[in-house]
């Protein structure tokens, strides 16, 4: 099993990588806004072109691992990932800045669905939602080291976060000269380019299933609550409710505690009883009390925030199921573009979704946090009426699309 699990590892590792250079930008937003005259709109648009670029190349993403393997293309999209970085090191302007982050989106873009392809091609099927559950685990220590550590960091280096994303880059350089001498798409490495039917027909084939884009849109609306608050404005919310820089820092780096634990506990919880839509279920609706009770309570309780935070991120591990259910869901040919196009939803939704925020004042705040129990809700409704239950086993390719798919 060594050869499995260094190859897995290293997936691992650059999903984390990239995870912490989404999330860092969210950490030093006042810094970053400063240092380059930035308004507020200015910096949910360039946050937004990281989420836009990852969103688009989910479905080429798939398709190029379907068809060429893992390996050439995640070397080549880590080493992308890290002239991103060097870039924003040194960015002055807006443009300069998004464009930047653009290039740290197009690198990372390949990075979650490596590891769900790894996860396949090296390990028996029947632990797939553990494994994605648990490689998620793994990589919200990339969030984590993005928000206290990162303020300490800061105030040790006098506040100078390029000197920070500097080094961050030269790490990628070194992630990407491990990832071309070990990584291997399949065990059987020998065959790496795969005959497969032109994309508009593998995708109209695979959009056909209307169980495939309904699970879909759920992944994409219970996902919301991390880019609002991990990646764009929950410090600066935070910090309208009374909390210190440190404070909000800590309670952001609880959402991201609360999905490395809800994300591998639901897909063993779901592999083991052989159900997908209960814990579906439950993730939505967890999601949307906790989001009302956050924005509701008349209290600037800590410990409360703090596992408000956290139930906020075992309900978003709800996504991670969805990636188990569209593979059940989807031909095994189709398999790296439906989670591609998975994928894409929830880099979609996590782009759209915080331009709306682009105030300071804690009322303006609550008032646009709104979205997150409705999008729970939502998530709610489609797997209530539209989702269905797999057993956890493969489906039937094709359904006709018509009303009793949707019963």
């Amino acid at each position: 099993m060594f050869r499995p699990i260094l190859i897995w590892s290293l997936a691992i590792l650059f999903y984390l990588y990239e995870f912490f250079v989404a999330m860092i930008p969210a950490t030093i937003s006042v810094n970053v806004i400063h240092d380059m005259h930035l308004s507020a709109q200015q910096f949910a648009m360039s946050g937004s072109a990281y989420f836009f670029t990852y969103s688009l190349m989910q479905i080429p993403v798939g398709i190029l691992y379907d068809r060429y393997g893992v390996r050439l293309f995640l070397t080549i999209a880590c080493g992308i990932c890290s002239i991103g970085l060097f870039g924003f090191s040194a960015a002055n302007s807006f443009l300069s800045c998004a464009i930047s982050r653009m290039l740290i989106g197009f690198g990372a873009s390949f990075g979650f669905i490596s590891l769900l392809i790894l996860a396949l091609n090296w390990f028996p099927q029947k632990h797939f939602a553990f494994l994605a559950g648990f490689g998620q685990m793994l990589g919200t220590a990339g969030p984590l080291l993005a928000g206290a550590p990162i303020v300490y960091l800061m105030q040790r280096m006098q506040n100078d976060w390029r000197q920070i994303f500097f080094y961050v880059a030269l790490f990628g350089i070194l992630q990407t000269l491990l990832i071309a001498l070990f990584v291997r798409t399949r065990p059987n490495n020998s065959r790496e380019v795969k005959e497969a039917a032109p994309l508009f027909q593998n995708l109209r084939q695979l959009l056909r299933i209307p169980q495939i884009w309904l699970t879909m849109f759920y992944a994409g609306t219970v996902y919301v609550s991390l880019p609002l608050l991990g990646a764009f404005w929950g410090p600066l919310y935070l910090q309208t409710r009374g909390f210190s820089k440190a404070s909000s820092a800590f309670l952001i780096s609880m959402i991201w505690i609360g999905l490395a634990i809800g994300s591998p506990l639901l897909g063993k919880l779901s592999d083991q009883f052989q159900r997908r839509k209960p814990y579906l279920l439950g993730a939505a609706l967890l999601g949307a009390l906790a989001s009302l009770a956050l924005l509701y309570l008349p209290t600037q309780n800590k410990p409360l925030f703090a596992l408000l935070f956290f139930l906020l991120g075992v309900a978003s591990g709800g996504q991670c199921l969805s990636f188990a259910n569209v593979t059940d869901n989807a031909p095994e040919e189709l398999q790296g573009i439906a989670v591609g196009a998975n994928n894409s939803m929830i880099g979609l939704f996590g782009a759209l979704f915080p331009l709306l925020m682009t105030i300071y004042t804690r009322g303006h705040f609550e008032i646009g946090f709104l979205l997150m129990p409705i999008a729970y809700g939502m998530a709610f409704l489609i797997t209530l009426t539209g989702i269905r239950e797999t057993f956890c086993r493969p489906q039937p390719a094709l359904y006709d699309f018509n009303a009793k798919d949707l019963a």
